[in-house]
């Protein structure tokens, strides 16, 4: 019996390649599905601002560690939440002194020369490689009130 030809050899690799071409396709196409649903369909649901404001209507949180407690900003008096271009604060004037509860930046920028109070005025910074957006807070009649420079 004769073996087969160096055609036939030829157009059996070919054949094999082509195979192993559509299994490592199929393959990839299979993680990147994958990865796609992990990504789009993970994570709890976004808090809307309704939410949000709900939230800081109601009563603070109390610590149960002492020196912990003494660490924190007061959170009786008046809370705001204000959005800037360069992330989202938390303020609170209580007793005429300004603190800034907590706060997130945006996408692209860090929180930097954070003075977070309570004192007669709060600010912080965020920034990016090319904005700056100062934010500072003061008490007015134990409400908060806050200010934004944006420099470029």
């Amino acid at each position: 019996m004769a073996g087969p030809t160096g055609r036939t050899r030829t157009a059996l690799a070919v054949l094999g390649w082509f195979a192993a071409a559509a299994v490592a396709v199929a393959v990839g196409l299979a993680a990147v599905s994958a990865l796609g649903r992990g990504i789009l369909d993970g994570g709890p649901p976004m808090t809307g601002q309704d939410e949000v404001r709900r939230e800081l209507a109601g009563p603070a949180p109390t610590a149960n560690d002492e020196s912990t407690a003494e660490n924190r900003p007061p959170t009786s008096g008046q809370r705001d939440l204000r959005h800037t271009p360069g992330g989202t604060v938390v303020v609170n004037c209580s007793g005429g002194r300004a603190a800034l509860l907590s706060w997130s930046p945006a996408q692209g920028f860090q929180a930097q020369d954070v003075q977070d109070g309570p004192a007669e005025e709060a600010e912080l910074t965020f920034e990016s490689t090319d904005t700056e957006v100062e934010i500072t807070v003061e008490c007015g009649d134990d409400e908060p009130l806050v200010s934004t420079e944006i420099d470029r």
